[in-house]
């Protein structure tokens, strides 16, 4: 008998999981935090958190079929191959098992980018909850960076939770809202949305986790093809930010089987 350690206790394989989790640890753009070390520790809060939620009375555990594919192998340094091996990795995902529901780790939130790239031709809808708009030109002469992604999502984004912007960006075009959300939804968290410190870049006034939960449950009453959390500044088993991370893919989980 083998004794192998997994992030869920019985793994599934893409050809019938209902999740599937993917580590994205690319954080060569961050200026802040490190966060490559994001899809460790969230995956090791993973592990011990609680399966059942109390508000959608759901065990996602036993709920859903899991699949944890590992983690895309970043290139050091180079976003113009690491987003290819994103693209390829999403791709390849999506021939095996179109119907799955992936969810990314990050990583800082310039791998939002490559997934999104990824999934065009789709006409989607971003749901970006972000402390910021990350919607820059360029940040220290590079154009892509966690702060300019925004600015090259290929899809329409509604920005929840946003509190600070340079003068450049200004608050011009923000959608902060979801209303008449026609197209289906890809989510992107980046944990800075929340007060809390151990995060890339950490903002004052944040939200609380219960305030965010309310707006998930508003999210996942679209179709929700896709998630990401980034910006997850782990850097021991028991972080916060990687604790609060694990529980908001249980709660968005739970709201979309209810």
């Amino acid at each position: 008998m083998l004794y192998l350690r997994k992030t869920f206790g019985y793994e599934h394989p893409l050809e019938e999981a209902d999740v599937v989790l993917i580590g994205i640890p690319w954080d060569f753009s961050q200026t802040g935090f490190p966060t490559r070390y994001g899809p460790l520790f969230i995956r090791e809060a993973l592990r011990n958190v609680v399966g059942y939620d109390t508000e959608t009375k759901t065990n996602v555990f036993e709920a859903f079929k899991f699949c944890d594919l590992g983690d895309v192998e970043v290139v050091p340094g180079n976003w113009k191959l690491t987003e290819g091996r994103i693209r390829d990795t999403v791709k390849s995902i999506f021939e095996v098992n179109p119907k799955v529901f992936p969810v990314f780790l990050g990583g800082d939130h310039l791998v939002t980018l490559g997934i999104l790239n990824s999934l065009k031709p789709r006409k989607l809808t971003i749901v970006d909850l972000d402390a910021h708009r990350d919607m820059a030109k360029d940040f220290l002469g590079e154009r892509y960076s966690h702060f300019t992604w925004a600015r090259h999502a290929p899809f329409e984004i509604r920005q929840i939770g946003i509190r600070s912007f340079t003068k450049e960006e200004g608050s011009k075009g923000l959608k902060g809202d979801l209303k008449n959300i026609r197209n289906p939804v890809y989510l992107t968290i980046d944990l800075d949305v929340l007060e809390t410190s151990d995060v890339g870049t950490p903002e004052p006034g944040g939200m609380g986790f219960v305030e965010l939960t309310k707006i998930l449950k508003q999210v996942c009453k679209h179709k929700l093809i896709g998630m990401d959390i980034v910006e997850c500044g782990a850097m021991r088993v028991n972080s916060p930010s990687a604790i609060i991370a694990a529980n908001l893919i249980k709660k968005v989980l739970g709201f979309r089987k209810k």
